[in-house]
């Protein structure tokens, strides 16, 4: 009787954390917002930027210019190094990029002089994957 009571309730557990997960999702629902790469004509509108401060040498700065309508999202950077090497930052939280405006990031012990290149990984939502990029927090 006890085993049978106890695979009832994994049986109920099992079928039920899926519908719970669903209803914790901030979003109207789980396929309304996805998150998506970037257009061509809205990878031109982003632009980033890396460099060094004045008088730093060791830790690489990155510049996010957003010039879309809607928020964009930088889960991480890559930098490849002159000897071979990469470097890689995941940003936690992701960083968050309003329309128009500009954010940084840093990759620390990236010395200058040793940068050959560097990507970021950026993203935006869109209402059921199309369009133009928006805020899925955003009621309206």
């Amino acid at each position: 009787m006890r085993k049978s009571v106890l695979k009832i309730l994994w049986t109920a557990t099992a079928l039920l954390l899926p519908a719970l997960a669903l209803a914790w999702n901030p979003f109207a629902s789980a396929d309304e917002f996805q998150e998506m790469s970037f257009s061509a004509a809205e990878l031109a509108q982003v632009q980033v930027q890396a460099g060094w401060a004045k008088g730093e040498d060791h830790t690489l700065l990155f510049e996010v210019h957003n010039g879309l309508k809607g928020p964009i999202q930088c889960a991480s950077a890559q930098v490849d190094l002159q000897d071979g090497k990469r470097v890689s930052k995941v940003f936690t939280p992701k960083l968050f990029v309003p329309p128009q405006s500009t954010r940084n990031a840093n990759i620390p012990q990236v010395h200058k002089g040793s940068m050959k290149s560097y990507a970021m990984s950026c993203s935006c939502f869109k209402k059921q994957g199309k369009g133009e990029c928006v805020n899925p927090l955003r009621k309206g």
